[in-house]
């Protein structure tokens, strides 16, 4: 199903995007990332395997240039109009890659029918010399003339991770929106994840959320907390407007894996955030916090078998799915993800070792988990699936069973391992649906891209296009003290540095529209001009396109 954003609310919205959905973490704290080989490359060259895996979205790192520059993983944020474009910090990249990389990351990601989310930081900054003033660099390379500079009123107190803003500030409040409002149109996401929003008040996050392109974004916070406070955070704080990674669940699962055997499994009955609120909760067995802080060393299959048969918005671990050895047992349960696991849930058996529990929607599944190290477990549980229907055991293990005439059936589950039971020779792959991407290109002085220069063309972008699809623009652009005789001109550039395109647009234009086929698959740069102009043009160039998928 395609998402039409702009045509729903946000309870739609949330809908919309964690439906029959996993989320990829599509990066891990000590991933390697060089000039030479930047991530951003490796993940649109995966992009294609991980949606044929099932992956229906892809959650990538911070993107703003940070204080520790290219050596920074992006948590201690420095400018906010910086996406590896300016020569700052000591480098222009930032630890992830360059500006034109991290677009086409994007693009090939939504060419691949995955949302995008990304990991976003707005409850500080980090990089001043100590006094609480932050100047950045424009679009010319010149110190101090950068947009939304920062001084000691706007932060107020101090953390690990750098200075708090001041969240009574109006400053802050109107510079984060228009920064966030300008990063979604740059690259064209679908979500968020709010880092440390704990240190945010509901007020200043809700308030930012309604702005602009954030407020048609999913989000999920990130708050470590118990599942009573996590729960009123997002649903009375927040009013429902952002979901939240199931922290609580994550302890839960963590003390089953690490039990031996010995954990309580009816402590898995109605657990965490997603027995309160499912719709809310963002569940997930490791993400690269824990790994580094509170590791689960083993016996994490279990874990993997809940999050992703149960109700939530599952979230896979990079180095679960690609380091640790997991990938074919989460690429199992994916596709029970997607293929059975719909509807609400009803709990059939709860004991020491033994769980199981139903999605009761269309086809539906019975799951066992049984944490018993050492011995399997028969019981006869109640289905839906009704009277004298055989079912098959699609975790691959077990034999079919056929229900009895009260629709129950006797499963067997084996030690230290699940089930999952549903009607026969169902068949699903998932479905690869490609999406065009909009990226807008800003112009300005105090920018990360110059404004149209009077008889010069400078580079507006970089996109990275699939042969035969449709390369449209829209560009409004200034026309301060324009005279009859003055123009904005735009030209596209192919793969083989010919131009494809080039037009002049005069003071009269509304606004500057146009397509073409691209003649090859292929980087393709995007470059602005001016005309008989007194000074340079401002302008805003919308570029939807569609990415290849390999």
């Amino acid at each position: 199903m395609r998402f039409f954003l702009l045509a729903f609310s946000v309870t739609m919205i949330f809908s919309q995007i964690t439906q029959a959905g996993v989320m990829l973490q599509g990066f891990y704290w000590e991933a390697e990332s060089t000039p030479e080989k930047p991530w951003w490359d490796k993940l649109s060259a995966q992009s294609n395997e991980l949606a044929k895996a099932g992956f229906t979205a892809l959650w990538i790192p911070p993107v703003l240039k940070s204080a520790s520059g290219g050596l920074s993983r992006g948590y201690d944020p420095y400018d906010d109009y910086d996406l590896g474009s300016k020569d700052q910090r000591g480098t222009i990249p930032t630890h992830w890659g360059t500006r034109d990389q991290l677009q086409r990351t994007v693009a090939m990601s939504r060419a691949n029918g995955m949302q995008v989310v990304l990991d976003l930081n707005v409850s500080h900054r980090a990089g001043d010399a100590g006094d609480k003033k932050y100047s950045y660099k424009d679009a010319y390379g010149v110190d101090g003339k950068g947009r939304f500079p920062k001084g000691p009123d706007d932060f107020s107190r101090d953390f690990p991770y750098g200075r708090v803003f001041n969240f009574n500030s109006n400053y802050v409040m109107d510079g984060l929106r228009a920064s966030c409002d300008w990063l979604v149109k740059a690259l064209g996401t679908q979500g968020f994840r709010i880092d440390s929003a704990k240190e945010i008040p509901f007020d200043f996050l809700k308030n930012l959320l309604s702005h602009g392109e954030l407020q048609k974004q999913y989000v999920v916070v990130e708050n470590w907390d118990g599942t009573d406070v996590l729960y009123n955070y997002v649903k009375n704080g927040l009013n429902s407007r952002a979901g939240a990674f199931d922290f609580p669940l994550w302890s839960t699962l963590r003390d089953m894996a690490s039990g031996a055997g010995l954990f309580d499994m009816k402590r898995l009955v109605k657990a965490g955030l997603l027995g309160r609120a499912p719709d809310l909760a963002v569940t997930f067995a490791e993400n690269d916090d824990t790994d580094r802080g509170f590791p689960t060393i083993k016996n994490k299959e279990l874990s993997y078998v809940y999050i992703l048969t149960s109700e939530g918005y599952p979230s896979v671990y990079w180095k679960d799915y690609f380091v640790y050895g997991m990938k074919n047992h989460i690429d199992r349960l994916m596709w029970i993800n997607g293929a059975l696991a719909n509807g609400a849930t009803e709990y059939r058996w709860a004991d020491d070792d033994l769980l199981v529990y139903e999605r009761t929607g269309s086809p539906g599944v019975v799951v066992g988990m049984n944490d018993n190290m050492q011995s399997s477990r028969t019981e006869t549980v109640q289905t839906h699936f009704g009277p004298n229907v055989e079912l098959q055991d699609y975790s691959g293990g077990q034999p079919n069973v056929k229900t009895d005439g009260e629709g129950k059936a006797r499963i067997t589950v084996p030690p230290n391992g699940y089930v999952a039971y549903s009607v026969p020779n169902v068949q699903y792959a998932p479905q690869i649906i490609p999406y065009s991407v909009t990226q807008e290109f800003a112009g300005a002085n105090d920018l990360d891209i110059l404004p149209a220069q009077n008889g010069k063309w400078n580079k507006t972008g970089y996109i990275y296009a699939q042969e035969g699809t449709l390369l449209e623009w829209e560009i409004n652009y200034e026309r301060n003290n324009w005279k009859q005789s003055s123009q904005y001109l735009m030209r596209i550039s192919g793969p083989d540095n010919k131009v494809v395109v080039e037009k002049a647009y005069d003071g009269a234009t509304q606004v500057a529209k146009g397509s073409i086929k691209a003649p090859a698959t292929g980087w393709y740069l995007l470059e602005s001009a001016a005309k008989d102009v007194a000074e340079p043009v401002r302008f805003w160039w919308k570029q939807t396109y569609q990415a290849p998928q390999l």
